[in-house]
């Protein structure tokens, strides 16, 4: 750790074990997508994008609530940094509640998903299979918003290696399923008769696949949630609270701005997407491809953004303002370096990595100029993330989201419209676009850290002025 410490990075040891088990968990995610998306484009151009669009809506629609599902970890951490055990256990359940019935809003709302394909624009078949999409994904919504709660109640604590082990072994079996689901399986013989075939499911099956394993990792923290007997003693998980209005509240007062936020940040990359769309299929599959190299860059720095929460969220419940800003420092200059060096990455190799996804020369044509945007593209994308995490980690939520509608609402859609459709410009000059907006993202954001507001925040509404941590 000398080097790092070498360049501004004094606590690299600290920062890297809270943040290097939430990369191999999103690195294992990436490879889940990645496969998804390489299995798909050697069934269909079609297939690959209207999967990417259909994700991408899904995701949206779960961005609603999501961040309120996943704000238990800024609860957790601030309870966990000032000792209060009791709140620790009182707000992971009030978390739960909050998982429950917002995974079944979201199940229900995929059944309506036709009438936002309908203003996409997109062809019938890019809307029909991006709906057989979004309806079956959508039936696990209940399991990603338990996930999103109970790896907050580990991550809150800094046990970042449970849901590490989760999502790995989700991963994998969604990796396995995806391979006999879309392609199909002809089957075992047993005694002169095949069994157990599974005819070719396409888009479908990729579905199904992605549903079964967010059932799995989150039955798999559920059972690491009430079994320890450490848990039970320390945080009494095993006694179910009644729903407290009072403290549900605290969590809607953080979780909602910052879920708005992330709904904004996916509505416009879901416009995006759309607009992309309309130029054809070959578009929205180059696009498709440009996000998932980017994802091996997002998914890294989500490791980071997590960390960054949880050092700033223990330390802000520790009332240590000084010491949550000197962690925040050292994972934006963590954020800084790698994203400066993933760019040179994808600058030499992109182009190479098109053809991993596609054989489609119309695609492949595309490739140099996207390759070039991303590397780009992901290094404001980072600093805005980085950002976000060390303001999420000490509750200061509505800053971010009024910035992000003015942003992304009101200049990069915009923007991207003009480019696409007033111009007549291509997917390329669309993700210029992309660039200069999360530049304004990322600027914006680092001046919200630099102001120095989030250092006062409180977000118990019964604040304790006794720290129990002795």
């Amino acid at each position: 750790m000398r080097l790092a410490e070498r360049i501004g990075i004094r606590h690299g040891r600290e920062i890297l074990s809270l943040a290097t088990p939430t990369v191999l968990t999103m690195l294992s995610h990436t490879l889940m997508w990645t496969v998804d998306a390489a299995f798909l484009g050697h069934v269909s151009s079609l297939a690959l994008g209207a999967a990417g669009l259909g994700g991408m809506i899904t995701w949206t629609m779960y961005t609603v609530f999501n961040a309120l599902s996943r704000v238990t970890s800024t609860f957790v951490a601030q309870a966990n940094g000032r000792g209060d055990d009791p709140a620790v256990g009182d707000y992971t359940w009030q978390g739960i509640y909050i998982a429950l019935a917002t995974g079944f809003l979201l199940m229900l709302a995929g059944g309506w998903s036709r009438i936002v394909l309908g203003w996409t624009g997109n062809s019938s078949e890019i809307q029909e299979a991006s709906y057989v999409y979004i309806r079956i994904r959508t039936y696990s919504a209940v399991g990603t918003q338990l996930v999103m709660c109970l790896t907050g109640f580990f991550n809150g604590r800094k046990d970042v290696k449970t849901p590490m082990i989760s999502g790995i072994a989700a991963n994998l079996l969604n990796v396995v399923l995806d391979y006999f689901l879309i392609f199909g399986f002809r089957g075992v013989s047993i005694g002169g008769e095949l069994r157990f075939a599974v005819e070719p499911m396409g888009i479908g099956g990729a579905a199904i696949a992605t549903s079964l394993a967010v059932f799995t990792n989150a039955a798999i923290l559920l059972v690491c949630f009430f079994s320890p007997g450490r848990f039970r003693a320390r945080y009494r998980v095993h006694l179910p609270r009644v729903p407290s209005l009072a403290k549900i509240r605290d969590m809607t007062r953080v979780g909602f701005p910052a879920s708005i936020g992330d709904f904004i940040d996916m509505l416009g990359f879901t416009v995006f997407s759309a607009l992309i769309g309309r130029a054809g299929a070959a578009s929205l599959a180059a696009s498709q491809i440009t996000i998932q190299i980017l994802s091996f860059s997002f998914m890294p720095l989500w490791g980071l953004t997590m960390a960054a929460t949880i050092l700033v969220g223990n330390q802000i419940g520790a009332r240590d303002p000084d010491r949550a800003e000197r962690y925040g420092n050292e994972v934006y200059l963590f954020c800084l370096y790698y994203t400066v060096v993933f760019a040179a990455a994808v600058a030499l190799v992109g182009r190479e990595v098109f053809g991993f996804f596609t054989a489609d020369p119309e695609v492949l044509a595309m490739a140099g100029g996207l390759a070039l945007a991303a590397a780009v593209f992901q290094i404001f994308d980072g600093l805005r993330m980085i950002g976000l995490g060390i303001l999420q980690g000490a509750g200061d939520t509505r800053f971010p989201m009024v910035f992000a509608f003015v942003v992304l609402l009101l200049f990069f859609v915009p923007v991207t419209y003009y480019m696409v459709e007033a111009r007549g410009g291509g997917v390329l000059d669309a993700w210029i676009a992309g660039c200069a907006s999360y530049l304004l993202m990322a600027a914006g954001t680092f001046y919200r850290y630099r102001s120095g507001r989030w250092r006062a925040m409180r977000i118990f509404s019964d604040d304790r002025a006794v720290d129990r941590r002795g």
